[in-house]
């Protein structure tokens, strides 16, 4: 019979997961997202910008909805406000935001970042996972319906 060998350090990893997000780490992630949104405010037309803002607003709602009621409503109103970012590049051919909007950008990746910050990487990846599985039922219910 043959054994699977076993790594013998894999309990680094796990304590690793359950630690606080490195600065470093929290930092890159932050400056991307505001460079993302400040890109979005002049203009651009890239959609993977827009992308990288959508996909952290979803997991950031995810991960609210784990931490307290209170992180929800902001992490929903810059969903809303990405939402209308994009029927502005529907209707003009560049991503911009309404006022209302960018108050909301601004304080939803304010929480976001607290939740960087002070979430484990292993809570982080598992409020991804949920976001995606949370978008596959969207569109499954939507081609459906």
């Amino acid at each position: 019979m043959k054994r699977h060998a076993k790594n013998p350090t894999a309990w680094a990893g796990i304590i690793a997961a359950r630690q606080p997000m490195s600065s470093a780490i929290a930092d890159d992630i932050m400056t991307k997202l505001h460079s993302a949104l400040g890109d979005l405010k002049a203009g651009s037309t890239d959609d993977d910008l827009f992308d990288r803002l959508a996909a952290a607003i979803n997991v950031g709602v995810v991960r609210a909805e784990q931490i307290h009621q209170r992180c929800v409503a902001p992490m929903l109103a810059a969903r809303d406000a990405l939402i209308r970012c994009d029927e502005i590049r529907g209707r003009h051919g560049r991503y911009g935001f309404d006022g209302p909007g960018l108050a909301a950008m601004a304080e939803g990746l304010e929480v976001y970042e607290e939740m960087v910050r002070n979430s484990t990487p292993q809570q982080m990846r598992e409020a991804m996972t949920a976001s995606i599985a949370r978008m596959r039922r969207q569109v499954s219910q939507s081609i459906n319906h």
